[in-house]
């Protein structure tokens, strides 16, 4: 009966880290979870003081403190206590400390935010009291996206509802697979393409075509069993359920004034029945709040507080509010980094961060609470920023990473660009796509744009993110036309869910050409063959097999850790730690990498094995190598860029080149 040892698979990244300095008050606290324990106590230290805050018969391990604290270094720890209130262990101390100035986001009941939702809809994300105005800005500062959305309602008005899928039925398993890929894929193009903008036209204009088309699709699919195929914790796959949480609540409120009193009925029960749904899914089968690891799973709590708001009345929105916000405000985002980064990598960051822009906004124009001042949400776009080219051809690294690029998160940058006054992010988003403005997603119309774009003076040239072990450098990043970027890669998240065994992996592109960077596909589905044998291991990457072998795949254990990081004027100097990626075959890898602007780069593996071994030394490119073996050199060209790398080994150097998996 004691705390884990050590982090247990899926399980939260403790928080706030030992030795770590916070950047919101009070902090969130969160803890594994201890065998036998059947309640927690929190206790908070300062020297000199004794405690200062206790939190006594906590169920879950995550916690938010409703008092603010003072500045200053603290210690905390936690005991877990049996039935009679023995203690069974202690978890800590750990120690850290606040920071000055950081803004203040004590803990607030969840009925008392409930009680500030207007009752009148619409009230997510946009309200009744702000309607004039958002309609008035369609011809301002929201035209581009208000045009687009016009535009691709007028072409969604004789949209049919989808059918109620079948593939549960089919017997095969990969037929089953792949009908239920393209099964969600059609799903999307009607709902979440189809459902939401129309929805959302209307609630624009007001024009009852729009609201019609979308009532007929909302008012159809909320006939289907919640409990069947459509549910979220079906077995065979949960991507129709969630598409229909993630929009469900919010057209549900625009659409409310079109609806008889049976819509309201039907529509609000399908809600409230998909509301609780997620809470069992999140509480139940995944235990969140301990274990946030599972990546679908990740989505919920934000869909959780739309529900609550659409259905700020119900008995269950209290408890669905509660359990989403301790989750926001303690174990959440798990795959991102206390620094801002994103583990999953570029694209399912991409996309997640997306995700996360209707429930934010909703939850902060029905109650006040701004989840933005969050440290990592007040970060996360320096990720972006930093780790891909804006005119990037591929976006290293994880699933999605070597056929993805820089245009689809355009939109989020403009957002987190008007969120924060954030100039360089608008510039970035322009690169990435002039044409990002003319979006019709409900993200592009949520805020207006009022920040102009502005070269990134001042900024520095690299950015280390080490909480999920991803380092970038640039030659030049003022000018993405002509600029280096080198990343690395060596991240303690492991090789789980959509990140790949790419420890100490490198990418290289000019100009936003790849010259060096990972390979294979993300398809034709998640873990299938291609997938599953080619583009999630170590040998599609720029790394280092050992006796032809590369690092544990699928596992939390195969980690690596950026060990140092340096950004100067002239250079970008990172090392990456990744011998424990290995299985025990590596005593040592720590790949150190150079960057002298503009496009110098030098490379420097320090390998040391148990035993004699051979070493692979891996470079992925899109077109041919050329390939001098007397001068041990080997030139990338992609277009007019260029890379030469010259080859230097201790040992024995032979160099071949294949266009196959």
């Amino acid at each position: 009966m004691s705390f884990p040892s050590a982090r247990p698979a899926r399980a939260s990244f403790s928080r706030p880290a030992d030795a770590s300095t916070v950047g919101i008050n009070p902090p969130g606290f969160c803890w594994w979870r201890a065998d036998g324990a059947s309640a927690y106590r929190m206790r908070v230290t300062r020297e000199g003081r004794g405690a200062v805050y206790v939190a006594d018969g906590l169920p879950d391990p995550a916690h938010v403190p409703d008092v603010l604290f003072d500045a200053g270094e603290y210690v905390w720890t936690v005991e877990a206590t049996d039935a009679t209130g023995r203690v069974l262990d202690t978890f800590g101390p750990r120690q850290f400390t606040l920071a000055s100035g950081a803004p203040e986001q004590r803990w607030v009941d969840a009925q008392e935010l409930l009680a500030r939702v207007p009752p009148d809809h619409p009230r997510v994300i946009f309200t009744r009291d702000g309607l004039t105005d958002l309609r008035a800005s369609a011809a301002t500062t929201r035209r581009e996206p208000f045009e687009a959305l016009i535009s691709k309602a007028d072409s969604l008005l004789d949209i049919r509802p989808p059918d109620e899928p079948t593939y549960d039925s089919i017997a095969d398993p990969s037929e089953r697979k792949m009908a239920y890929t393209w099964g969600f894929r059609d799903f999307r193009g009607v709902i979440d393409n189809g459902m939401e903008p129309l929805a959302l036209a209307y609630l624009f204009t007001g024009r009852r075509p729009y609201g019609e088309a979308a009532l007929r699709i909302l008012r159809h699919v909320a006939r289907w069993d919640v409990d069947g195929v459509s549910s979220i914790m079906a077995p065979y796959g949960d991507e129709i359920g969630l598409s229909l949480v993630k929009v469900g609540a919010h057209c549900y409120d625009w659409l409310h004034d079109l609806m008889t009193d049976e819509d309201d009925r039907l529509i609000r029960a399908m809600l409230i029945a998909r509301g609780d749904q997620m809470l069992r899914r999140l509480r139940d089968r995944h235990d969140f709040l301990a274990s946030p690891g599972e990546s679908h799973a990740g989505r919920l709590p934000g869909y959780l507080c739309e529900h609550a708001i659409a259905c700020r009345d119900a008995p269950e929105a209290a408890a669905w509010l509660d359990y989403a916000l301790r989750a926001l405000m303690t174990v959440f985002p798990h795959w991102g980094g206390p620094d801002g980064g994103w583990a999953e990598g570029i694209g399912y960051g991409r996309a997640y961060n997306t995700i996360f822009l209707p429930p934010f906004e909703a939850v902060r124009a029905a109650t006040g609470l701004n989840l933005w001042e969050r440290p990592f949400f007040r970060k996360v776009r320096k990720f972006f920023f930093y780790c891909t080219s804006p005119i990037g051809e591929v976006t290293p690294f994880g699933d999605g990473g070597s056929t993805g690029n820089a245009r689809g998160g355009a939109g989020m940058m403009i957002h987190h660009a008007n969120v924060f006054g954030d100039g360089a992010a608008r510039w970035w988003a322009d690169h990435a796509n002039p044409d990002a403005r003319r979006s019709s997603h409900v993200s592009s119309l949520i805020l207006a744009d009022t920040v102009e774009p502005a070269a990134p003076e001042g900024e520095p040239s690299d950015a280390a993110f080490r909480g999920v072990g991803w380092a970038a450098m640039h030659g030049d990043i003022r000018r993405p036309d002509a600029d280096t970027l080198v990343l690395l890669k060596s991240s303690p998240y492991g090789s789980t869910s959509h990140s790949h065994a790419d420890q100490n992996a490198i990418a290289i592109l000019k100009g936003g050409k790849a010259l060096a960077t990972s390979s294979g596909y993300y398809g034709p589905s998640y873990g299938m063959p291609h997938h599953a044998e080619w583009t999630r291991q170590t040998k599609a990457h720029c790394g280092v097999l050992v006796d032809g072998e590369g690092q544990v795949d699928r596992s939390a254990d195969a980690v690596g850790r950026i060990a140092r990081f340096e950004t100067r004027e002239r250079m970008g100097y990172v090392v990456g730690d990744a011998a424990a990626a290995y299985g025990g075959r590596l005593a040592r890898f720590d790949r150190h990498v150079v960057l002298v602007r503009p496009g110098f780069v030098l490379v420097m593996d320090d390998l040391a094995a148990p035993a004699p071994v051979s070493y692979a030394w891996l470079l992925h490119a899109f077109d041919p190598f050329e390939i001098d073996a007397a001068r041990q050199t080997v030139v990338s060209t992609r277009g007019e860029a260029r890379l030469t790398v010259g080859l230097r080994s201790a040992g024995d150097l032979a160099i071949t080149q294949t266009d196959e998996f």
